[in-house]
């Protein structure tokens, strides 16, 4: 197995380890640019679990690693289930693109994998 993959797949699924542990702060870390690949403010961020008692997500099979101008991308689709505080179940089911940095002179930081961009839409 690529350890490229098995480390993006890890990521996202400690990325749902750390919203479901309330550890917001680390999940919003997992986001590219300082939490700004979200498209949220930490604050925004952290408002939208407020109903969220817990999450759990499922890893389906990776993409391939794909690469442009000095950076890696894959596609972790993921199947994502949350249930609030009011005990009502919600399912997710889509896609996380991440991104690492792979040029001369990126930091350790740029070179680990983050979160670039999500779709996820909500099963009915």
């Amino acid at each position: 197995p690529n350890p490229d993959v098995a480390e993006a797949t890890r990521m996202v699924e400690d990325y749902y380890a750390a919203i479901d542990a309330g550890d917001y702060e680390r999940a919003f870390s997992y986001w590219g640019d300082s939490g700004r690949s979200s498209g949220q403010s930490y604050l925004q961020f952290v408002a939208g679990f407020a109903e969220t008692a817990e999450v759990a997500e499922a890893a389906g099979d990776a993409g391939r690693v794909e690469g442009a101008a000095g950076s890696r991308y894959i596609q972790i689709p993921v199947v994502v289930t949350a249930t609030t505080k009011a005990g009502r179940e919600q399912r997710y089911q889509g896609t996380y693109t991440l991104r690492r940095a792979v040029v001369d002179g990126a930091t350790p930081e740029q070179r680990r994998w983050h979160l670039h961009d999500a779709e996820l839409r909500e099963l009915r």
